[in-house]
Parts: structure tokens; C-alpha cells; sequence
């Protein structure tokens, strides 16, 4: 109910209600004028004047409104017109006295109750003059003094009572503006919380995600999820930093896009580009299209064709990556979106410069191990080999030359002694040699390998490999060398043989290795039961070894009918 009264009474209603009371009050003239009798001005004409300022007033009442409402005083001349009105029709007794009410209500309506006390005194000593005026000008009698005072009580009561709720209407849109723009501000900090909470929900669920992420890609992957599904970008690219190489790549857009190209790592240096000088001096920027992003054509003419917010990432003084948001072109990001994004790449600077330490920490680490291996092999093997050849050596001079059979016995032996130490220094080698191990190398070397354990008798290999080599992980071509090259010292040394023949076959899912000769053969149990005690690992460790990863290993041989040792091993650690 006290909306409509409120609706009622706005100020783009007034004006209308105000014309139409004009045009009702003029119904008790319209009646009467064929009973009313010749006046100063005839009565027609009057109802025309009357008639036509009401149309002035309906055609042109917006202006009229502003006007009013802007300059005051103008209504002064409305009241002179009605008291004017009032003059020729009769005074006091004239029909318009309903119509001459209507600045009164005006100025009740527009102005309160200055507005109404101003009218009703400003109208009261025009309606006496009017009424004054009527009565000469028409040879009237003297008007009734009961009719004179119960229409100047109309005069001051109507505007005043018509003021009263004009008032409360006023205090009501006063408060209901007051209460729109607090439940304006109100819906806009909502808003602001609520985008305030998703994006410490995207930060909170992104700091969990990044605690389990295993390797640098899952950080990656998580980082531009959280960034575009999470706070609504269209796409995002993050780039990371090779320390070891100083060096910067592994580029990773989301989503994926088949046109994003495949970009080799770049130096990590000005030159290479205004990301990596943004990177270098830790600078926050906007690309345009003069910037020569990346020094690699293809990449950088793709960048270009969008505009980024490019933010580096760093952990402490370690430069770790960069993290580019697509922004809407001609659009800048708010200072709140920028904050949130900040506090994603402070996040994403932690994960991937935590797992960046932690492989490099590991690679160090490996590099560690790996020279503690050698130089215990080199300790166990090749430095006590030595020490047995100097010390046979000082042996000999003094036995020299008095007993030179002896010395030939001695001679002999470290012969022997010194081929084992050139088999340990290779086998130690070997073991540093695991990822540029091609398959040209694996045949060669196998025939270097098998040259020294027989010489100087010749013995050849064949070789006959299916399937692609180079692709097996640099681990299980490893593992395939030392099998072969222990089967095949097997068969040089023993077989009888002047050949042998691998065969090497990758599958989709497995790699064979089949090791034949047609020597004189041998009893697999009998052979079997005394390799377990030799000094190498021979065809025991050949089986324990397959078996270990995952593969089996079979021998058939039989006394003079030669020998097969065939292996099968699993890619990537399990069986298809």
C-alpha cells in the first residue's frame, strides 16, 4: 500500500494529477454556463480563456514541470492568472474557485509546507482583491461573509493538508533512496566477497593440488587450470627454467591448441627476447604488438596474435618461469583480478621452483652416487689389479735372471690379471653410458667386446633387429647390452664356435633377444648350477636379471648340438 502511495506521489506524477485537477475543476463552470448571466467579461469567453491555458499547460506540462520546479516564482504568475479568473467570473461567487486551488495544490505538492503557507498567504490577499474587483466591475451585491471565510478556510486548509503527506512522501523517497544505495553497496560487496572467496577457494585448492603434484608438468597443467578454469581467462602459457642449462621452455598453453608450436628452450639471456628480459629483471608488463616477445619466429609471430599479462616467477633470487594470461583486447585488468593473479603466481613460483630444486637436488645427488660407485669399482677392481701387477713386477726383477722359468710363470699370470682389470675398466665405463646408446653402438661395441675376450682366435657376429631401438628407454637398452654382451662372451669363450647370431626384435610391448650358436653345446642345469658361484654373473645372472625386470629368460643347449639363450623383457616395466 505505501508503495503505490509512494508511486503515486512521485514528481513525475504530480505535474499530470495537477492538469487534471484543472481540467475536472472546470466541469461546475461547464454546467452552469448556459444559467450564468452577462459579467464583465462574458462567460464564454472566460471558459474559452480558462480552456485554452489548460491545453498551454497539458501540451507543454514537462517544461512547465522543470520550470517550475528549477524557479519558484513562476507559479506566482499562475496565481495571478486564477485570481484574474476569479475577478471577472464573480469573485467569491465564481464557479472557478476549485480551478483557482490548483497553484495553491502545486505549490503543496512541490514545495511542502513552505510551499503551501507561501501560495495559500500569497493567494489569500489576491482572492480578496479579486473578490473586490468582481463586485465593482459587475454591480454586484456584497458577498456573504460565511461563503467569504469558508473559502479563505479552503484556501489556507487544502495546501496545508495536501503538504502534510507531500512531506511524508518526501522523507519516504528520502529513506528509500538511502536504503537503495545501501542495498547497492551492500549487493556490490556481496559480489566482491563472493569473487573474493572463489578466488581464495581457486588459491586454496590450487595450493593443495600443487603439494601432491609429482613432476613439473602436473605443476604446470594445475597452474593453468587454476588460472583459466578456476578464475574465468581464456587461455593461459607457462614457461619454466632449466638451472642446469640456464635455460628457458618446456612452454605449455591451456587449453591445447594444435597451433601452438613446439618451441626448442631459449638461453635464458636478454637477447631471446622481452620474456626473458621481463624474467632477468623480475618486471610485470602488458605485451603489445612491437615487442619481440621470444627470439623464435614461429612462437613469437603466434604470441602476437593476442595480448598477454605477463608475469614472472621467481623463488627468492632463482628466476623459475613465466606465467601469461590472455587478456580481452583494449580491456585492462582490474587491481583485484591483478591481485589474485598475483597470488596464483607467487603459488605456482613455490611449486615449480620447489620441484625444480628438488630435481636438480636429485640430479646432483645421482651425479654424486654415481662417482662414488666408480671410484669404488676403480678402488676394488682396477686399483687392486695394479697394485697385484706392480707388486708381480718387483717380484720378477728380482728374480731376474736366475730364475726365469719362474719369471715366465709370473709374466703369464699378469698377463691374465692385467685383461681383467681391461675388463673391469669397461665394465665401469659402460656403466656411465646408459642414454647415447644407439644401435649402431650396441653392434659395434659388442664386437669390440667379444674381439678382446677371444683373441686372438676370430670370432663373428650376425646381427638381424626388428623395430625401433633408439626409442627403448636408455635403462632397458642398457640392460640389453650387458645380456648380450655376457651371452656372447659365453659363447665366444666356450661354444667352440667361430660365430654367433642375435637376433633383436621390438614390439609394441616387449623386446626379445635370442643369442645362437652351433658349438659344441653344453648341459643347461650342469651350467647353471656353476655360474652360480663365478666371479661375473654368466647364464645365472642372465636369468636372475631378466626375471628381475620383469622378463624371463630361457637356454636350451645340449652336448653337440650348440645353444639358444632367448630373453624377453617388458617396455616400460610390465607385460602387454
Amino acid at each position: 500500500m505505501l508503495s503505490k502511495l509512494e508511486r503515486l506521489f512521485e514528481s513525475s506524477r504530480i505535474f499530470p494529477f495537477l492538469v487534471a485537477f484543472r481540467w475536472a475543476a472546470l466541469l461546475p463552470p461547464l454546467l452552469i454556463l448556459p444559467q450564468e448571466r452577462s459579467l464583465f467579461l462574458p462567460p464564454l469567453w472566460t471558459f474559452l480563456l480558462v480552456f485554452l491555458a489548460n491545453a498551454v499547460i497539458s501540451i507543454f506540462n514537462r517544461p512547465l514541470n522543470r520550470l517550475v520546479t528549477e524557479r519558484p516564482l513562476v507559479m506566482g504568475i499562475d496565481l495571478l492568472f486564477c485570481a484574474g479568473i476569479l475577478a471577472v467570473s464573480g469573485g467569491s461567487n465564481s464557479p472557478y474557485y476549485l480551478y483557482a486551488l490548483s497553484p495553491l495544490l502545486a505549490g503543496a505538492f512541490f514545495f511542502q509546507m513552505r510551499g503551501a503557507l507561501a501560495t495559500a498567504s500569497s493567494f489569500t490577499l489576491l482572492y480578496l482583491l479579486a473578490d473586490f474587483a468582481a463586485h465593482r466591475l459587475n454591480s454586484l451585491p456584497p458577498s456573504e461573509n460565511t461563503a467569504l471565510i469558508m473559502q479563505l478556510a479552503g484556501i489556507w486548509l487544502l495546501p496545508i493538508l495536501l503538504a502534510y503527506p507531500s512531506i511524508l512522501i518526501k522523507e519516504i523517497n528520502r529513506a528509500r533512496d538511502e536504503l537503495s544505495a545501501a542495498r547497492d553497496e551492500l549487493a556490490e560487496k556481496h559480489e566482491n566477497l563472493a569473487a573474493a572467496h572463489k578466488q581464495l577457494r581457486v588459491i586454496h585448492d590450487l595450493t593443495v593440488l600443487l603439494q601432491a603434484a609429482p613432476d613439473l608438468i602436473s605443476v604446470q597443467q594445475r597452474v593453468l587450470g587454476a588460472v583459466t578454469t578456476g578464475l574465468g581467462f581464456r587461455r593461459a602459457i607457462v614457461g619454466v627454467v632449466d638451472p642446469a642449462r640456464a635455460e628457458m621452455g618446456g612452454w605449455m598453453l591451456y587449453p591445447v591448441n594444435s597451433s601452438f608450436p613446439d618451441a626448442a628452450p631459449l638461453p635464458l639471456q636478454p637477447e631471446s627476447g622481452a620474456l626473458f628480459q621481463a624474467l632477468l629483471d623480475r618486471k610485470i608488463f602488458t605485451t603489445s604488438s612491437d615487442d619481440v616477445l621470444v627470439a623464435h619466429p614461429v612462437l613469437n609471430s603466434w604470441l602476437k596474435t593476442c595480448q598477454w599479462y605477463v608475469y614472472p616467477l621467481s623463488l627468492r633470487e632463482h628466476a623459475v618461469g613465466i606465467l601469461m594470461v590472455e587478456l580481452e583486447k583494449g580491456k585492462e585488468l582490474t587491481r583485484q583480478r591483478e591481485e589474485v593473479i598475483r597470488m596464483v603466481a607467487n603459488q605456482a613460483a613455490l611449486a615449480l621452483g620447489t620441484t625444480i630444486l628438488c630435481i636438480d637436488r636429485a640430479r646432483r645427488l645421482a651425479v654424486e652416487t654415481e662417482r662414488n660407485r666408480i671410484a669404488r669399482d676403480i678402488h676394488d677392481t682396477v686399483a687392486q689389479s695394479l697394485f697385484g701387477i706392480v707388486y708381480s713386477l718387483d717380484a720378477c726383477i728380482s728374480m731376474l735372471p736366475a730364475q726365469a722359468d719362474e719369471v715366465k710363470r709370473e709374466l703369464t699370470d699378469l698377463r691374465a690379471l692385467a685383461s681383467s682389470a681391461h675388463d673391469e675398466v669397461r665394465r665401469s665405463i659402460f656403466d656411465l653410458w646408459p642414454s647415447a646408446l644407439t644401435l649402431e653402438l650396441f653392434q659395434a661395441d659388442l664386437r669390440n667386446y667379444v674381439t678382446s675376450c677371444c683373441r686372438p682366435r676370430p670370432f663373428e657376429i650376425v646381427f638381424d633387429h626388428n623395430g625401433d631401438f633408439d626409442h627403448l628407454p636408455a635403462g632397458l637398452r642398457r640392460t640389453l647390452y650387458r645380456l648380450a654382451q655376457e651371452a656372447l662372451a659365453n659363447s665366444a669363450r666356450h661354444s667352440g664356435a667361430d660365430t654367433a647370431k642375435l637376433c633383436l626384435t621390438v614390439s609394441d610391448g616387449e623386446v626379445y633377444l635370442v643369442v645362437t650358436d652351433k658349438g659344441r653345446g653344453f648341459d643347461p642345469e650342469a651350467a647353471l648350477s656353476r655360474s652360480v658361484n663365478r666371479e661375473h654373473f654368466g647364464l645365472h645372472g642372465i636369468q636372475e636379471r631378466a626375471r628381475a625386470l620383469g622378463g624371463d629368460c630361457e637356454i636350451h643347449s645340449q652336448p653337440g648340438a650348440g645353444a639358444r639363450i632367448m630373453i624377453n623383457l617388458p617396455i616400460n616395466g610390465h607385460h602387454v
